[in-house]
This record gives C-alpha cells, structure tokens and sequence, in this order.
C-alpha cells in the first residue's frame, strides 16, 4: 500500500470513509478489479475491540472468492462450540435452556459460519491490503466535510498532527463510517426504523472462565444476575469475553469505572473468585435503521452507514460486506467504461430491500430475547424456559442468508416464479432464477473437487452452460464459458435440473455470484443472446473481454 503522505490532491477514482471491516473489504475488491481506492480512518489503527462476531454461510463466500477464507478461518473461533447459546442464572449456574446453532455443514454452501471477532476480521483485510499497490489505507485520518458534485465528491480531511486538514477530490465515494455516519448526516439522507431500543456497555475482559464450562460450551451465554441480563460472548473459547451490560435511563459510561464492571461480572459469572481483567470498554446503542437512499449522487453509502441492524443474528456486518461486494464490481464497471453509469442505481434497488428485510428479521430476533427477559424480571422462570424451547431464531438461518433475492436490479427476468418456502427464515430452496444466488454444487475440474462457485470471477461474467451446450462457446469473448462435462464435470448428473435447464441451455453469473439471465433452451444466435443480455444489465453496449 501506499504511504498518506504520498497522496495527490487527486488519489484515486474511489474515496472511502471508515476503515472497518465494510471498507477494508470494499478498498480489497477495488484492487482486484484494478481500481485504485483511498481509505481514510479516523482511528489510529485497526480496531482493538471485538465487536462483531459471526460471519454467515454467504459472507464466507465472499471471502473464498477473493481469497482470504483460509486467513479469515485461522482467527476464529474452533471448533466451534455445539451451542450458540446457553441461558442460565449465572455463567455456570442454573440452566434455563439452550439454543442450538444450525447444522455447520450444508450441502447448499461450500463454506461453514465461523465465529469470529471483527479484530481479526480486519486484520485478515488489511494482510490481503497489503499486497494490493492499488489500496492506499489513511488511519488518522478524519474526514470531517463532505460535499456531493455532479461529478463526484470532496471530502476534507484531518490528517495527523503537523499536517493541518486537506481537501480531496474523487469521481466516487463510498462512505462505510458506520451507525453514528458522519458522511450520512453530512449528506442529508434520513434514516427510518423502530428507534431508540437500550443503550448497552460493551466490555471486553479477560479471565479463566473455559476450564469452568467443560460440557457447556457455548457462543452466547444470557445470564440473570441480581442486576438484569448480562450477555457474555466467548471469544476464543478460553479466557477472552464481551459482556453486554443494559444501561438504565440517564446512565453512562462514566457511571460504571472499571472496578464496579468487575463486581458485575464476577457476579454473573458465578465465579467470584476468579480474576477479571478489563482491557476495553465500548458504548453503544441499539437503535435499527435503514437509510432512506443508499446514494447521493455519486456517494455510496455502506455497512453500517446504509443499514444499522439490531446485533441479534450477527445480521449487521453481514448485510454490510454482502452489499458491498454487490455495489464494487458496478462501480469498477463504469469506471472502465464497461458499464454506463446507470448500472450503479441497481445498488440501491436491490440491497435498500434485502437490508429492510433483514432489519425486520433482526428485530424479531431481538424481540424474542427481549420477551425472555421481560418474563425473568418477573420471575416467571417456567415461561421463560418455555419462551427459549420454542425459540427458532439461531442466528443467521439458511433462509435469511442465502435466499436474498432481488426484485428489480442488474439482471433480466425469465418470469419465472420464485420459490416460496414455507418458513422463509430457515428454508433456502436454490435456484438459478434471474436476481437470485447461483446455487452451489460440488463438481470436478482440474482433477479436483470445487464448488461450482469457484468458477466465478470478481471482474468479470461466468457462462455455465450445459452438457450439450457447446454452441454457446462463441459467446466467450463477452463471458468464461464453463460447460458441464468440459471446464467442469457434474458427475451427480444434477447441475442442468439445479440451474432449471436443459442439456442445451445456459446460465449467465454476475462477478458477484448472482445470476444475471437464464436460457433454459438451447437459442438460434447465442452470441447475440450473451450480448443482448449484457447489455441490459449494463445499460451499454458490451465490451469484449
């Protein structure tokens, strides 16, 4: 990565406030398309406190493909305990119930969920960074003035101590500054949602509580303490904790010095003896919502910034990464005239939808953790146990994570009807239906075995054609042609029924993995078909690759 000092006044084509996870990921996929970013974060560092924690099916994905799963998987937490939660009077006292995780492997994904803390998760960006001279990445650096142009956007910037406040131009800007945005409230869009749903004190602390819990290993582990609900959050299994602590009307953080911290864990946990060390200490606020529009001209907003999602689910940083991994390959798009400059509204009509069904899910989720707790103030302990036996939110389920589909964006619809689940939440029926994930499946190519999702690439389009599909092979210098049984080979004899085709037809993925259009039969011109359809979803004529 370039040094700041050696930026111009005119870096790069990409400017991107917030350098967490949602804008590391963004300025590592910039490179891979060979668009130069500049990231500019306004702390000192990486991040020190592990606040996000689980990383879904899909997101995990998205890391396979641009290559950084294998670092991301050292980093968390294995094996993964049997249980994502367990509820109980103190850590290691009564039980009231359990929760158990969905199945770790699925035949619908190549990749497992992984608990993770968002430290490590941008380190892993900031490792696969630095090997990318396209990605410059600022710490210490605040942008405090935004400004939307026609032509792209200016930001002013604090830089470290010395060096005074600059101003930068960039044709783009992506704004991933999280839930309290500066670049949101900057820009004047509005934000809509439940509101104000608890202030909370996030505390990391170190001590010997995984000896204690043999047999009750767990992610999340909701205690009632004389004090209310503690919500301890293992973080590598052993001796690393979070602990949620609800903060009553008119509280802050003032109110709770290190020491009373302690007493409340030490309390909780049941185990008063042993000692608790506390490293940091982070306010927050639950309050969900949904930016009115995810762009303002030529300014993006991401992450948090866009969507803010109750923490219940692990839902937020997943809605954040997912949708930036939707709007980057639009972007490096028009930037090498491939796209027009429409292309990049189909951000905003696909993930503005998938982000407000999400919060809703996270809600619901939250209002069922809330019931729990409401019950246990009373001390209607039966009602409690029952509520958590017949809890069937377990975080970031099949349904909600891998069956977001699009209504309306950069693809062409085959009118064909879209699958209806019968419990939405859980259920993820795959298909290859326009607007939607390209399913995976196991398959052979190069002497070994791959997900059929390997076979798609960040810059450009993937043709997957069937087994007598040869005759799309002359649609190759506007797509990678992988047809069944010569680039790949389905030995289960499975992939034409999962992609709804026959032998003959085909499928066109976008760099992002969803399916850009559908040939179920075999056509006259299929050159012209590839090409027509590309020049729908990119609003211009097709460039060769």
């Amino acid at each position: 990565m370039k040094q700041p000092h050696a930026l111009s006044a005119e870096p790069a084509p990409v400017g991107i406030i917030g350098g967490g996870p949602v804008g590391l990921f963004a300025a590592l996929l910039l490179a891979r398309c060979g668009i130069a970013s500049v990231v500019f974060e306004q702390k000192a560092g990486l991040s020190t406190h592990p606040k996000a924690m689980g990383i879904s099916r899909r997101t995990a994905e998205l890391f396979r493909q641009a290559g950084a799963l294998a670092t991301l998987e050292d980093g968390a937490l294995r094996p993964m305990p049997p249980w994502l939660a367990i509820w109980s009077r103190t850590l290691v006292g009564e039980e009231l119930g359990r929760t158990p995780h969905p199945p770790e492997a699925s035949p619908l994904t190549p990749c497992a969920p992984l608990h993770c803390p968002q430290t490590w998760t941008e380190e892993t960006l900031l490792h696969a960074l630095e090997a990318e001279p396209l990605a410059t990445v600022c710490f210490d650096h605040e942008v405090v003035e935004v400004a939307a142009r026609p032509d792209g956007g200016r930001l002013s910037v604090l830089t470290p101590e010395g060096q005074g406040k600059r101003e930068f131009f960039f044709p783009y800007v992506i704004a991933a500054d999280g839930a309290g945005s500066f670049a949101r409230h900057a820009l004047g869009i509005p934000a809509d949602g439940p509101g104000d749903k608890g202030h909370f004190l996030n505390t990391l602390f170190r001590a010997p509580y995984g000896p204690a819990l043999r047999g009750r290993e767990a992610v999340l582990y909701p205690t009632f303490s004389q004090e209310g609900l503690e919500f301890f959050v293992s973080v590598n299994g052993n001796d690393l904790w979070l602990m949620h602590h609800f903060l009553l009307p008119g509280e802050t953080l003032a109110d709770y010095p290190q020491e009373r911290l302690a007493d409340i864990i030490r309390a909780a946990s049941g185990l008063p003896d042993a000692p608790v060390e506390i490293l940091s200490t982070c306010p927050w606020v639950m309050s969900p919502k949904v930016a009115g529009n995810f762009a303002e001209g030529r300014l993006f907003l991401a992450g948090d910034a866009a969507a803010r999602l109750s923490p219940s689910g692990g839902l937020g940083l997943n809605t954040g990464l997912q949708s930036v991994h939707n709007l980057v390959w639009k972007l490096a798009a028009v930037l090498k005239g491939a796209a027009a400059e429409s292309l990049l509204a189909t951000y905003e009509a696909e993930r503005r939808p998938v982000s407000i069904a999400t919060l809703r899910d996270s809600d619901e989720n939250a209002g069922e953790i809330f019931a729990i707790v409401n019950a246990a103030i009373k001390g209607a302990w039966e009602t409690v146990r029952r509520q958590i036996a017949a809890s069937r939110r377990q975080g970031s389920a099949l349904g909600v994570d891998m069956g977001a589909t699009y209504r309306q964006g950069a693809f062409v619809p085959d009118d064909t009807p879209a699958p209806t689940p019968q419990d939405p939440l859980h259920d993820y029926t795959p298909t290859a239906r326009p607007g939607s994930r390209a399913p995976h499946l196991w398959v052979e190519a190069g002497g070994a075995t791959i997900s059929l999702l390997d076979l798609f690439f960040y810059t450009g389009f993937t043709l997957l054609a069937g087994r007598e599909g040869a005759a799309w092979e002359v649609a190759a210098p506007y797509a990678r042609i992988c047809r069944n049984g010569a680039a790949f080979t389905d030995k289960g004899g499975d992939f034409e029924a999962l992609y709804g085709i026959t032998p003959g037809g085909a499928v066109l993925v976008r760099p992002d993995g969803y399916v850009a259009a559908r040939w179920a039969t075999p056509v006259e011109a299929p050159a012209q078909a590839v090409a027509g359809a590309l020049r729908e979803v990119l609003g211009t004529e097709p460039r060769p690759l």
